[in-house]
């Protein structure tokens, strides 16, 4: 599915006065790469310096406060180069024109956990709650948690954000998590009342229309990356850019979650089932990327000697083979967790099968994971498939292949390298051919005799996004996408996009309610 993007890999971005916006999510790697873009610009150039923009080393709300962005003066904005801090993505919008936009986004519920230690560890407000009772708390909840990510690029200027994509300044937040004065900003007249700032605060509430805002927002900014890929958004960025010429150490991190608190697989599972807009806008995130990465690979040059140009099938060298061992790594980049992904699976599998499908805990899903594998030869295949693909990624020889040919002697179910699978899929029984590049999200429910792959000549596979239920001999085949919630009847053929919420039945597959 192409996607909008100013993604322009050709155009003169070695340029020293262009300027740059960073989209800093919180609890994404953000603080640690601004750390390392202090080590490319003079601190005058960043936003916020100290003793230029923040009045001292405890005055945080230059890091969030538009209003403080909005009203610099000229000089000071004609001295800076990269913006930072806890903004919307509007916030870029209204500071002006021309500037390259550049953020970092994390999978959501690996970032709630993140923010949930992160106020444990530094709120005496919340120093002695548990973590799963820090998520319960309202004002948590509505401002750092609930479609965070999705939020921070929804958020318009009619809103009128203040902090963190909300209303709130953000000494009324300090005070309300029990981390800062409410008074200590000098701006801040001291008759204000906290509480009264804190009831008042409003957290946009993300919704369709916004999650479609968020979308767009997204497509335009220019380098997005995955704290769970960091080293290739700093990678991007050197080549871009030529930042880091003398190289950097990416292992240097802030704000590290390192402590011994865990939190429950049913608290994964609902922070995971609570913000159902950011998982997606994370999927749509990793799509974006997919799109992205092949061009700019074709555009960046390549150095090599003669001695280490892989050859092609054929035997011969060329740029050709190193774009397909290029396309083959980033798809391997983007296989799931081998455990993350057979837990999910297991837990729709339980689902449809009318068992339980809430595990207590690790041992309780292992135990689960174990029992559907003997009962159902499509929910081992499918394991197979998990520990092939989780293997190749690591690099690891002939096993894969071994673990592929015996989810096909088991259950038929002959699923290719270059798929990608989504944690949260359900085989409903074998018989089952998947190849290309191919890609499968969360909720798919897929029945026997089905083949979703390619037409001759075109590597390019289907996308299935969320929640599509795919009927039994139907067929999905190339470069289409059938989107959210639809339905591919029994015996379907699929040569063309299928909307979202829409039934298809027949060859070729057309809506039922069509003529």
């Amino acid at each position: 599915m192409p996607l909008a993007s100013n993604h322009t890999p050709d155009r003169d971005d070695s340029d020293e006065k262009r300027r740059f916006f960073f989209v800093h999510l919180m609890k994404t790697a953000g603080t640690s790469f601004v750390f390392q873009l202090n080590e490319q610009f003079a601190s005058g150039e960043v936003y916020p310096s100290g003793g230029l923009d923040r009045r001292n080393d405890a005055d945080f709300a230059a890091y969030v406060s538009i209003r403080r962005l909005t009203e610099l003066s000229p000089e000071r904005r004609a001295a800076i180069r990269m913006y930072t801090g806890h903004y919307p993505f509007v916030a870029s919008e209204l500071v002006g024109p021309d500037l390259l936009t550049l953020t970092l986004l994390r999978h959501p519920v690996d970032r709630t956990i993140s923010v949930l230690k992160h106020f444990k560890r530094l709120s005496k407000r919340y120093r002695t709650y548990a973590i799963e009772d820090i998520y319960e708390q309202p004002f948590v909840f509505a401002h750092f948690i609930e479609n965070h990510q999705t939020r921070m690029f929804g958020v318009t200027a009619e809103d009128k954000p203040e902090a963190f994509g909300s209303t709130m300044d953000y000494w009324s937040t300090a005070w309300m998590l029990g981390i800062g004065n409410p008074n200590y900003d000098p701006d801040k007249p001291p008759e204000i009342d906290p509480e009264t700032a804190v009831s008042a605060a409003r957290a946009t509430r993300v919704d369709d229309a916004r999650f479609e805002i968020a979308k767009r927002n997204l497509e335009t900014v220019d380098v997005v990356g995955l704290s769970e890929q960091y080293d290739e958004f700093i990678e991007e960025l050197r080549r871009r850019f030529g930042w880091w010429p003398r190289g950097i150490n990416t292992e240097k991190k802030a704000n590290l979650s390192r402590e011994a608190w865990t939190e429950s697989a049913s608290l994964r599972e609902r922070i995971a089932a609570d913000n159902a807009f950011d998982m997606e806008f994370y999927e749509y995130a990793k799509e974006l990327l997919s799109q992205r990465r092949p061009r700019g690979a074709a555009t960046a040059p390549v150095q090599h000697h003669e001695s280490d140009t892989p050859e092609s099938p054929n035997g011969v060298s060329g740029e050709g083979a190193l774009r397909r061992i290029h396309l083959r790594n980033e798809i391997r980049a983007r296989h799931p967790r081998f455990t993350e992904a057979v837990v999910a699976d297991a837990r729709v599998a339980a689902r449809y099968r009318s068992e339980r499908a809430h595990f207590r805990n690790r041992a309780d899903a292992l135990v689960q994971v174990l029992r559907l594998m003997s009962v159902s030869d499509a929910f081992l295949a499918q394991a197979l498939y998990r520990a092939k693909a989780r293997l190749q990624s690591l690099g690891v020889p002939v096993l894969p292949r071994i673990l592929h040919r015996l989810a096909m002697a088991i259950a038929q179910v002959c699923i290719g390298d270059p798929v990608v699978v989504q944690p949260g899929v359900y085989l409903a029984h074998g018989q089952v051919v998947i190849d290309g590049v191919v890609e499968i999200h969360r909720g798919a429910v897929i029945f026997p005799w089905v083949t979703i792959g390619l037409r001759a000549g075109d590597i390019r596979g289907p996308i299935i996004e969320r929640d599509v239920h795919i009927g039994t001999g139907a067929k999905v085949i190339g470069p289409v996408t059938v989107h959210r919630d639809a339905r591919v009847g029994a015996n379907a053929v699929v040569v063309h996009d299928v909307p979202a919420r829409v039934t298809v039945v027949g060859a070729p597959a057309r809506p039922v309610d069509d003529d």
